[in-house]
C-alpha cells in the first residue's frame, strides 16, 4: 500500500492529470457563451473537479494549483484569490486541529472511548455494544476528524470483535459494528467543526449572501440531523438474521475496564487538553447564546459576534495547550507534535473557499444557476435544496466529501441564484449531502479505513450504504424544512 500511495508518477496519476487539463480545455471553448472571465473560471473549476475525483494529485496540490489557474488565468486578482488563505475559517481549522492532535499524543481520546465502554449499561447486550461503539465514534468526530476518529477506534472495535468471538470476514456482527465505527464518526455533522464540508459551506454561504451562521445556530438544525441518522444506523445494523449467533458481550465490557484501569489516572496532559477543549467550546458558545438572550440586534450581541469569531475561540483553546505546564515543566502539546496537524486538509479548504468566491464574484454561479433554473422549470427553495442535497450525496460516493462540497456548494448557490430563491438551505443541503455517502470503499475516508480490514466485503457496505444514503436524504430534508424557518434562515 505504500508503494502505490508514494509513487506519485504513476500511470494513472499521469493520465488523470492529462484528463484534467483535457476538461480545462474543453469547456473553455465550448463555454463560448460566457463572459471571457467566466469562461476560466468555469475550465478552472472543471478542471479542479477532474483532478479531485481521479485523485491524479494531492487533493490539497489539486487545490492550490487550481488558485494558481484562477491568478493566471485572470479569474481571480492575486490578492483575492490567495486572501483565501487567510480567511478566519483557515485559523478555525487551525486551531481545532491543534486540540484535537493534543487529545490524540495524550490518549485523551481513547480515555474517552474505553470510559463509555466501560459502563455496565454500554454492554449489556450485542446491540447496546453496537449503540455505544456509534455514539462515542459520533462524540469524538463532532470535534475530531472523522479519519482520525476512526483510525483511532479500528483497533479498540476489531479488539472487542476478537473478545467475542465473531471476527471473521462477512460475519453479520463484525460487519455492523465495524459499519457503526465509519457511519457513527461520518454522521458527525452537528458541529460546524465535525466535518470539512461544514466550514467550507458556511464560508460560502457568508460569501454569497452575508450570512453569519454560528456555533449555535449550526447544532441547531445540524445536531437533530446527527441524532436521527446515528439512531436509524442502530437500528438497521441491529437487525440481525434470526439463525446469526450473537455472542455474549460481558467479554468487551471487562476489556474496556482493563484498558481504562491500565491509564491509570488522568494524566497532566489530558488534564491540559481538557481545559483547552473547555475554553474553545466556551467562546464557541457564548456569541451564538448571547445572541439568543439579546436578540441579533443588541449591542452587547454585536460586540461578541464582532470580537470572538469561531476561530478565535479555537485559538484562544490551542493556546492554552502551551501556555497551562504539566509538573514536569512540559507542555501538553509540542510545538514538533502541532506541526504534524493535517496542513494538507487546510490548503484544501482555502483552495475551495477561492474556487468558491471565483464563481460568485466573475458572475459564473448566477449564469450557471439562470441555465439551471430554466432547465429545472421551478423556483420553489426546497425543490433546489432537494435537488442540491442529493446532488451531494451522490458525488460524495466517487469523491471525497470535502471536494464534494468544494464542487456542489457554488453550483446549489449558482441555482438559486437563478431561481430567485434563498440561497441557504440548498446550500445548506449541498454541505450536509456532502458528508453522506456511505456505499462505497472510495466514498470516505472513515470507510476506507474500515474496508482495509479485510472484514467487511465491498457487497455488504455496498448494501447496506445504499439505504443509509436514502435515508440520510430524507432525514436532511426533514430537518431543515422544519428547524431552518425557526431560525430565519428560510
Amino acid at each position: 500500500m505504500a508503494y502505490a500511495e508514494d509513487d506519485s508518477t504513476s500511470s494513472p496519476s499521469l493520465a488523470g492529470f492529462v484528463a484534467g487539463l483535457g476538461v480545462f480545455l474543453a469547456v473553455y471553448f465550448l463555454a463560448s457563451g460566457l463572459e471571457d472571465r467566466q469562461r476560466m473560471v468555469a475550465a478552472t473549476f472543471a478542471g479542479a473537479v477532474i483532478l479531485w475525483m481521479t485523485e491524479a494529485l494531492p487533493l490539497a496540490m489539486t487545490a492550490m494549483l487550481s488558485t494558481a489557474a484562477l491568478v493566471v488565468t485572470g479569474g481571480l486578482s492575486t490578492k483575492e484569490a490567495f486572501g483565501a488563505y487567510g480567511d478566519q475559517i483557515i485559523l478555525l481549522f487551525v486551531g481545532s486541529f491543534i486540540i484535537a492532535k493534543s487529545m490524540e499524543e495524550n490518549g485523551l481520546d481513547r480515555r474517552i472511548a474505553f470510559w463509555l465502554l466501560a459502563k455496565p449499561r454500554a454492554t449489556r447486550s450485542a446491540s447496546s455494544t453496537l449503540l455505544v461503539l456509534g455514539i462515542v465514534a459520533c462524540l469524538i468526530s463532532l470535534f475530531v476528524s472523522n479519519t482520525a476518529t476512526t483510525a483511532m477506534l479500528l483497533p479498540i472495535g476489531l479488539t472487542i470483535l476478537r473478545e467475542i468471538g465473531v471476527l471473521h470476514r462477512g460475519n453479520p456482527i463484525a460487519n455492523s459494528y465495524l459499519l457503526m465505527l465509519t457511519w457513527g464518526s461520518s454522521i458527525a455533522v452537528g458541529t460546524i467543526i465535525g466535518t470539512p464540508p461544514n466550514v467550507i459551506g458556511v464560508g460560502m454561504i457568508r460569501d454569497a449572501a452575508g450570512v453569519n451562521i454560528n456555533f449555535v445556530t449550526w447544532a441547531v438544525f445540524a445536531m437533530p440531523i446527527t441524532i436521527l441518522m446515528l439512531l436509524f444506523a442502530w437500528f438497521q445494523l441491529s437487525r440481525w438474521k434470526m439463525d446469526t449467533y450473537v455472542p455474549n458481550t460481558d467479554e468487551a465490557h471487562e476489556y474496556a475496564r482493563e484498558q481504562l484501569r491500565g491509564l491509570g489516572r488522568l494524566r497532566d496532559g489530558e488534564r491540559i487538553t481538557l481545559i483547552a477543549f473547555a475554553v474553545a467550546i466556551v467562546f464557541w458558545l457564548l456569541p451564538g447564546s448571547i445572541e439568543y438572550i439579546f436578540g441579533p440586534a443588541s449591542p452587547t450581541t454585536k460586540w461578541w459576534t464582532d470580537r470572538f469569531p469561531e476561530a478565535i475561540a479555537a485559538l484562544l483553546g490551542a493556546a492554552v495547550l502551551f501556555i497551562l505546564p504539566c509538573k514536569d515543566g512540559t507542555r501538553a502539546l509540542s510545538w514538533r507534535q502541532a506541526t504534524r496537524i493535517e496542513w494538507g486538509t487546510i490548503l484544501l479548504f482555502a483552495g475551495g473557499l477561492a474556487l468558491g468566491k471565483a464563481t460568485l464574484d466573475s458572475g459564473l454561479a448566477k449564469a450557471i444557476g439562470d441555465s439551471v433554473a430554466q432547465t429545472v422549470g421551478s423556483g420553489s427553495v426546497w425543490t433546489i435544496t432537494g435537488i442540491a442535497t442529493a446532488l451531494a450525496i451522490i458525488l460524495s460516493e466517487l469523491a471525497s466529501n470535502t471536494a464534494s462540497a468544494n464542487i456542489v456548494v457554488p453550483v446549489a448557490i449558482a441555482l438559486a441564484q437563478g431561481s430567485g430563491v434563498d440561497i441557504v438551505p440548498p446550500a445548506l443541503g449541498a454541505t450536509i449531502g456532502a458528508n453522506l455517502g456511505f456505499m462505497l470503499p472510495i466514498s470516505t475516508a472513515p470507510n476506507a479505513i474500515v474496508y482495509s480490514s479485510g472484514i467487511v466485503p465491498a457487497n455488504v457496505m455496498l448494501r447496506a450504504g445504499v439505504w443509509f444514503d436514502v435515508a440520510g436524504f430524507l432525514v436532511t430534508m426533514l430537518c431543515l424544512r422544519i428547524f431552518l424557518p425557526l431560525l430565519g434562515l428560510a
